[in-house]
C-alpha cells in the first residue's frame, strides 16, 4: 500500500513538473498544487520536518520575515488592493510551492529525494529536447544556421524563449553540480560520462537555439564554480591534464559568448545607446509609453529596443525606489504604479523594469529588500556548509539554482508567477534534501551506482 501511495505521488509530481512552465495550464497547476499539499500534509513526519527545520532554521526565519513584510506593508500602501491580490496570487503560491518541496522529503516512508530529482530532472531535459527538435527541424528545411537573435528564436513549450532558457538553465545547474563531483573522484546521479555528454550537448544547442544574451551570465557562474571547485580539490598538484581541462571549461564558455556577440546586433550599439537611454528626460513617452517612436542614435540610426528600455527603466526603476522607499505593495507591476503616482495616468504606461531586482524593489521598498537578501544570503551561507561528504551534491546543486535565479534577477523579471514557484519549490526541496537525502553518494573508483527506484529515506 506504501509502494502505491508513492507512486502515485510521484504520477501527481511528474504532471506538475512538466506542465509547470506550459502556458495556459495555471487552473491545472493551482489544484495539482492544492492536492499534493493537501496530500502531503496529511503524511507529514513531525520528526522529520523538525530535523529539516533545525538545519535551516535561520534561513526559514529569514524567509518569513519577508513574508511578514509583505502583509505589514499592506498597512500603508495606497494600493492595498492590489498588493493583497498579488500575495495571494503570487507569494503563498510560491510559498505552497516551497512547502511540497520540504514535503515530499519529510513525509512518512518518503520519496528517495535523488527519485524526485531525477523526475524534476527529466522534466526539464524533454522541455530541451523539444526546443533543440524545433530548432534542427528549421535548420534541415531551410538548409542553414539560425544567426541567434538576429533570426529566429525557439521557445518549445513554453511561452517564450526567455522561459525556455530558465529551464535550461536550470538543468545545467543540476548537471553542473554531478561535474563538480566527478572531477573530484566522486558521483551522485546514475548516469555515465556518455549520458553525461550527451546531455550537456544536448542542453548548450537548446541554450544556442534560445538565443538568450541574459543566460550568458549563468553560464558564467556554473564555469567560474566549476574552476574554482576543480582549482582548489586540486591545488598541490595541479597537472597538464588538469589545467587543460580548466582551459576546456573556458574556451566552451567564450566561444558561446562570441557567438552570441558576433550574431546579436544589438551589442554593436550598446555602448552608443548608454548616454541616449539614460537621459529619460529628453525622451520621457519612449520609455514611459509602449508603442511610441525610440529615439535615434548620435549617427542617425535607431536604438536597439531592448537596450533602451532596459537601461531607461533601471534609471527610473532606482528614482522611483528612492522616492517611495517604502514600497507600494508586493506586485510584478509596481513599477507602473510608481510612474502612475509621479507623471499620471498614460494609456500605455510601462509596467515593469524587466528587472527582477527592480520590480522587487518598488514593490517592498528598502525594508522588504534587506529582509529579502537576508534570507538569499543566509540560504547561500547554509548552502556553502553543505559542499563536501554526504551533502556534496545536494549543497552544490543548492548553490548554483540560488546563485543562477540571483544573478538572472538583475538582468530580467524571473521572480514572479511559475518561474518563482519552481525557484521556491527547488530550493526547499534541495534544502530538505541535505538532511535526509545523504545516502546515495558514492566514488568514480567503484562501480557506478545504478539503483534509484522508489524507496523510504533512512
Amino acid at each position: 500500500m506504501e509502494n502505491r501511495s508513492s507512486w502515485a505521488a510521484l504520477s501527481l509530481f511528474a504532471v506538475l513538473f512538466f506542465i509547470w512552465p506550459i502556458a495556459h495550464t495555471i487552473a491545472l497547476r493551482n489544484v495539482l498544487l492544492f492536492v499534493l499539499a493537501l496530500w502531503l500534509g496529511f503524511q507529514w513526519d513531525r520528526e522529520r520536518a523538525r530535523a529539516i527545520l533545525a538545519a535551516w532554521r535561520p534561513a526559514a526565519w529569514g524567509l518569513a520575515l519577508f513574508t511578514a513584510w509583505l502583509f505589514v506593508e499592506l498597512l500603508f500602501t495606497p494600493f492595498w488592493r492590489e498588493a493583497l491580490s498579488a500575495i495571494q496570487g503570487q507569494w503563498l503560491s510560491a510559498l505552497l510551492s516551497g512547502f511540497l518541496g520540504v514535503a515530499i522529503v519529510a513525509r512518512r516512508g518518503g520519496l528517495s529525494p535523488r527519485t524526485v530529482l531525477l523526475l524534476f530532472f527529466g522534466t526539464l531535459i524533454i522541455q530541451a529536447v523539444v526546443v533543440d527538435a524545433q530548432g534542427l527541424l528549421w535548420m534541415i528545411h531551410h538548409a542553414q544556421f539560425p544567426h541567434g537573435l538576429a533570426g529566429r528564436r525557439w521557445k518549445g513549450l513554453t511561452a517564450g524563449p526567455d522561459k525556455s532558457n530558465y529551464l535550461t538553465n536550470m538543468a545545467l545547474d543540476l548537471l553542473v553540480a554531478e561535474l563538480s563531483l566527478r572531477l573530484e573522484g566522486e558521483r551522485f546521479l546514475p548516469i555515465s560520462r556518455i549520458v553525461m555528454t550527451a546531455l550537456f550537448a544536448l542542453l548548450l544547442l537548446s541554450f544556442y537555439f534560445e538565443a538568450m544574451r541574459d543566460g550568458l551570465i549563468d553560464l558564467v557562474v556554473l564555469a567560474g564554480f566549476l574552476i574554482a571547485r576543480f582549482v582548489y580539490r586540486h591545488r598541490q598538484q595541479f597537472t597538464l591534464r588538469r589545467r587543460l581541462i580548466v582551459a576546456g571549461i573556458v574556451f566552451v564558455v567564450l566561444a558561446l559568448i562570441g557567438l552570441d556577440l558576433a550574431f546579436d546586433h544589438r551589442w554593436d550599439s550598446l555602448y552608443a545607446t548608454i548616454p541616449v537611454a539614460w537621459n529619460t528626460a529628453a525622451h520621457r513617452k519612449a520609455w514611459l509609453d509602449a508603442g511610441t517612436p525610440l529615439p535615434l542614435l548620435p549617427n542617425g540610426h535607431l536604438v536597439a529596443q531592448s537596450n533602451y528600455l532596459r537601461i531607461a527603466w533601471i534609471k527610473e526603476g532606482f528614482k522611483s525606489l528612492f522616492d517611495f522607499p517604502m514600497g507600494l505593495g508586493y506586485s510584478r507591476s509596481a513599477f507602473g504604479k510608481a510612474l502612475l503616482l509621479r507623471f499620471g495616468p498614460s494609456p500605455r504606461m510601462a509596467t515593469s523594469t524587466n528587472n527582477g531586482l527592480l520590480n522587487l524593489a518598488v514593490a517592498v521598498g528598502f525594508p522588504g529588500l534587506i529582509l529579502w537578501y537576508l534570507w538569499y544570503g543566509l540560504l547561500l551561507r547554509g548552502a556553502l556548509t553543505r559542499l563536501h561528504g554526504k551533502t556534496g551534491y545536494w549543497g552544490r546543486a543548492l548553490l548554483l539554482v540560488a546563485l543562477d535565479a540571483g544573478s538572472r534577477m538583475l538582468v530580467d523579471a524571473n521572480m514572479q508567477d511559475y518561474m518563482l514557484e519552481q525557484f521556491l519549490f527547488l530550493l526547499c526541496f534541495l534544502c530538505a534534501s541535505t538532511v535526509f537525502g545523504q545516502n546515495n553518494m558514492t566514488s568514480t573508483k567503484g562501480p557506478p551506482q545504478g539503483r534509484h527506484d522508489i524507496m523510504p529515506t533512512q
